[in-house]
Parts: structure tokens; sequence; C-alpha cells
């Protein structure tokens, strides 16, 4: 086995398990070995795994066959239960402004913050009237999506060294792309729960999950549902089609339009378009044309080296389903 020398990116899913190992060099890395499998069916719901011993085993067949078994492993926690929050805060020690965010989420979080694992993300500083100031991100999750997640692996003879959220593997993927001086967003539509994050400077300072997935897409057009055609197959000018992305546009407009509102001197210049649905032809002009920003599909070329056998399917599957396993991966966690 190469265990030692990979960096292994997981990502648990409501419909499949996805596990990425490759060899990183500083920023990039050359891709080794990859694979998926399905999720057990109600076993992971809104991020959480309901039945770590299940899931487990499935994902410790998936880590034989692509002999990673031993592994270190950097994962994401996602779904309704993962808060985040810009804050603003007096300028301060790490250790003292994660005490502080901490207290003020006692202020929006639904839960107590006995219940929660937590982190900040520095996003810049500033002088005010009242001295040094700081803003950063507050990420939030429950312990027991946490707990659970850590339990999988254990069962599956995988060491988890790492825990994100979902839009941190994306910028890490899609550094390249998300403009160093200017406002950048990323859409990740999966199969149940799509993302869009925005970032300032490459740090994330909005996130907001939309209750719309690809999934929609299979369980109502026959012919995908019957295996008659694939999304590929489909294009987004179809009628159809955008009866069922009505509701992901109207979410994503609101979200825009809030974020404006908070934020009157940034403005998105471009939006990075991934996950499942991004196969869906001709979505990002479709995209671009009802939000108004340039719209374009995330690439993993100037961060991914591929093996050189690997066929044009997979290189698709690697560039629409994989985004957060690679770049979870190419984060590191050693």
């Amino acid at each position: 086995m190469f265990t030692s020398s990979m960096s292994v990116g997981l990502d648990v899913g409501s419909q499949s398990i996805k596990l990425v190992g490759m060899q990183k060099h500083r920023d990039t890395g050359t891709l080794k070995t990859f694979g998926q499998v399905a999720t057990p069916p109600g076993m992971v719901e809104n991020g959480l795994i309901n039945n770590p011993e299940e899931v487990g085993k499935e994902l410790g067949k998936l880590a034989e066959q692509l002999k990673l078994k031993g592994s270190k492993v950097v994962s994401a926690l996602s779904g309704q239960q993962v808060y985040t929050r810009l804050m603003t805060l007096p300028a301060m020690r790490p250790s003292e402004m994660r005490t502080a965010a901490l207290y003020q989420s006692t202020s929006f979080l639904p839960i107590s913050i006995d219940d929660i694992t937590a982190d900040i993300y520095p996003v810049r500083q500033f002088d005010d009237p009242q001295g040094k100031m700081a803003e950063v991100f507050f990420v939030a999750a429950r312990k027991t999506q946490a707990e659970n997640l850590v339990k999988t692996c254990q069962i599956a003879g995988l060491k988890l060294t790492r825990l994100e959220i979902e839009p941190l593997a994306l910028k890490t993927l899609y550094k390249p792309h998300l403009l160093k001086d200017k406002v950048s967003a990323v859409i990740n539509i999966g199969a149940q729960r799509s993302y869009l994050s925005v970032f300032q400077k490459n740090t994330p300072v909005f996130i907001r999950s939309i209750g719309f997935g690809c999934s929609a897409f299979f369980q109502q057009i026959p012919q995908i549902a019957q295996n008659e055609c694939r999304l590929e197959d489909l294009s987004a000018e179809d009628v159809e089609c955008q009866r069922l992305l009505r509701n992901l546009i109207d979410e994503l407009i609101r979200s825009l339009d809030y974020f404006r509102l908070q934020n009157k001197e940034d403005s998105i210049t471009n939006i990075l378009l991934c996950g499942g649905c991004a196969r869906l032809g001709g979505i990002e002009e479709y995209l671009s044309r009802e939000l108004n920003i340039p719209v374009q599909l995330g690439s993993i070329d100037e961060s991914i080296k591929l093996p050189k056998n690997i066929t044009e399917e997979q290189k698709d599957d690697l560039r629409f389903d994989y985004p957060i396993a690679l770049g979870l991966a190419l984060r590191g966690g050693a």
C-alpha cells in the first residue's frame, strides 16, 4: 500500500461516498486513485450519518478496493446543521477571538454551545473609532455530526485527521479561478441540496444552503428515471428543465440580493459551477442570463494532474462529481 505518501479526501454524501488519493505538490496534486460506492439508503440525511456502522462498512470496502486502508483522511461537514456567520470582533489573539465568537453565537445558534464544535477563519482587520477590529468567519456544527463521521472512519479503517466544511474544500480546488482582489462565488448543486458560497480574497464571507438537488431531474423527468437518457443529454433551455430549476434560481437571486444588501461595496464578478447538476446541457449559460453574472463550469485542470490512462467519462466524473473530495485531498490532513 502507498498510504504514507498519500493525501486522501473523503466526501460522504446522501447518495454516494467518494474517496480520492493524490500525491501533493504544494498547491497542486497528482491524482493516484479514486472511486465511489453507493451510500446505504437513508443512512446519511442532511449531512448527518445516522448509522456509522453500516456506512463505515461500505466505506471500508471502498478503502480496501483503492488500497487506502490505514490512510489519514480529510473530510467535510455539510447540511442544515452546519451554521456559519460573518462576525466583527475586537482584534485579539486567535484563541480569545474564538472564545468571543462562541459567546456571540449564543444569540443566533438554535442549540447550546455545549453541543457544538466550532472554529473561526480570519477575514480582515480594520481600524474603527472603537479601536482595531477584526472580521472572522464563524463555523459551527453539532458534535454528533462530527463524532459520527469519526466513528464511520474508524470502522472503515481510516484515520480522520481534519474536518472542514464543503465550501472550504471548493476554495482549495478552485483557488486559481477565484479572483484574489475581487469577490467570487461557487454554486455546488449536489444530489439533495445546493450551496452558494461567496469568497472575498479567497476567504469565505457568505454561505447559503438551498433545498434543491439534481435528484429532482431523476424523479420528475421520465426519460432520465427510465434510463432512456442522461442529464447531459437534456438542455437547460427545455421547458421542463427550466420548471425544475425555477426554485433554485429564485433562491439564488434572493441570496445574492441579501449579500449585496449586507455588502454594498462588494460586487460578485464571477461564479463557478460544480456538482452533478452541472452536467445539464447549457446550464452555465442559463444561470448567467438569469443571475446577470458570468457563470462558468469549475475546472480542475490547473490544480490536479490526472493519470495518462484516464478515460473521458472518468474525467467528467471527476469534474462534476468529485470536487469536494478532490479539494479535501488537495488540502491535506497529515
